[in-house]
């Protein structure tokens, strides 16, 4: 109750949006994309880029996407044995400043249980989720190559 007697209702919803719109403002995603499968595939791998260019540490920890069942965070690395192998990754950590990519036979995000398969051309949205910061949001096309 005092707090509406000292803010109105647009005033205040404009202080919220800042607010919200400030805490997305400290990560930065760019480059995304899916890399397009066969229409029966039970996975796909996604790429991208963050950024942190906040004052704090950010855990990334995997995704959410309407089609997958999961997502997990993994790397791809070469053993004693010469053999490339997928390692799965528990979070990713972002200190300020940091910038991770996720890329081909590197780190990628592996959308499991895929109810749908999305096609090349399409573009869908997928939200990155982490330890310690809201979740964000972004279009991934769907392509058969990098871009």
């Amino acid at each position: 109750m005092m707090f509406k007697a000292f803010f109105k209702p647009a005033a205040l919803a404009a202080l919220l949006a800042a607010a919200t719109s400030a805490a997305a403002a400290d990560l930065e995603i760019s480059g995304a994309w899916l890399r397009a499968v066969p229409p029966v595939s039970p996975t796909m791998a996604g790429y991208f880029e963050i950024r942190n260019r906040g004052d704090r540490v950010v855990k990334l920890e995997g995704a959410d996407v309407a089609f997958a069942g999961g997502a997990m965070l993994h790397d791809s690395r070469t053993g004693e044995d010469g053999q490339r192998r997928m390692v799965h990754l528990d979070s990713v950590r972002l200190d300020p400043g940091d910038r991770v990519r996720f890329a081909p036979g590197g780190k990628h995000l592996m959308l499991m249980k895929l109810s749908q398969v999305p096609r090349a051309g399409e573009s869908v949205e997928v939200c990155l989720t982490f330890a310690n910061h809201d979740d964000l949001c972004t279009d991934f096309p769907v392509r058969h190559n990098a871009p």
